[in-house]
C-alpha cells in the first residue's frame, strides 16, 4: 500500500471512525486518540495489502476493541483513585509531618526522574493539571504526557519498592 493510498483511507474513514468512537468512550480527545492510534497500528503492520480489501470491517471491529480497551483501563484508574482517596482519608496531617525522612525520600526519587519525565510528573502531580492541559502547555500530543506519566510511574515504583504501601498516596496526592 503506498502512502496516498493510506492517506485516501484516512480521509475517507477517520471522521465516521471518530464519531463511532465518541459514541462509546464520550469523550472527542480520546476518540481521536483511539482512532488515531488504530490508523497508525494498520500502518505499521506487514500485511496490510490482506486488509485493505475489507478495511471498513478491520477498522470498525479496531476501534470497537480499542474502546474496550480504553474503558478497561479507566476502571482500573478509577479504582486505584478511590483506593488513593481512601488511603488520604487514613492518614492525617501528624502522620505526614512525623515521617519527614519518607517525603524526602519520595522529593528525591521524583527529582532523579529524567528532566522531561519529571516536569510532566509535577505538572500532573503537583499541579494538578490536566494532561491536555500539561500538552497544550509543553506542545506536546496528549498521549505523549500519558506516556511520561505511565514512564514516571514505573519507575517511581522500582525506586521505592520498599514503600509498596504508600505508592498510592505518592501518584495521587498533592506533595508540598
Amino acid at each position: 500500500m503506498t502512502k496516498e493510498e493510506y492517506h485516501i483511507l484516512f480521509k475517507t474513514h477517520y471522521n465516521s471512525m471518530c464519531n463511532y468512537a465518541f459514541a462509546i468512550v464520550k469523550s472527542h480527545e480520546d476518540a481521536e486518540d483511539i482512532v488515531q492510534g488504530v490508523f497508525v497500528d494498520f500502518w505499521n503492520k506487514e500485511d496490510k495489502d490482506d486488509i485493505s480489501a475489507q478495511f471498513e470491517n478491520y477498522l470498525i471491529r479496531s476501534v470497537k476493541f480499542k474502546c474496550i480497551d480504553f474503558h478497561r483501563k479507566q476502571v482500573v484508574k478509577r479504582k486505584y483513585e478511590a483506593a488513593a482517596i481512601h488511603e488520604q482519608s487514613q492518614f492525617d496531617e501528624e502522620d505526614n509531618q512525623e515521617n519527614p525522612a519518607l517525603k524526602d525520600l519520595i522529593n528525591l526519587s521524583i527529582g532523579q526522574l529524567p528532566e522531561k519525565t519529571q516536569e510532566v510528573f509535577r505538572l500532573s502531580k503537583l499541579e494538578g493539571m490536566s494532561y491536555k492541559e500539561i500538552a497544550d502547555q509543553l506542545g506536546i500530543s496528549p498521549k505523549t504526557v500519558e506516556n511520561q506519566m505511565g514512564r514516571a510511574f514505573k519507575m517511581l515504583r522500582e525506586k521505592l519498592k520498599d514503600y509498596k504501601d504508600l505508592l498510592i498516596l505518592l501518584f495521587f496526592l498533592w506533595m508540598e
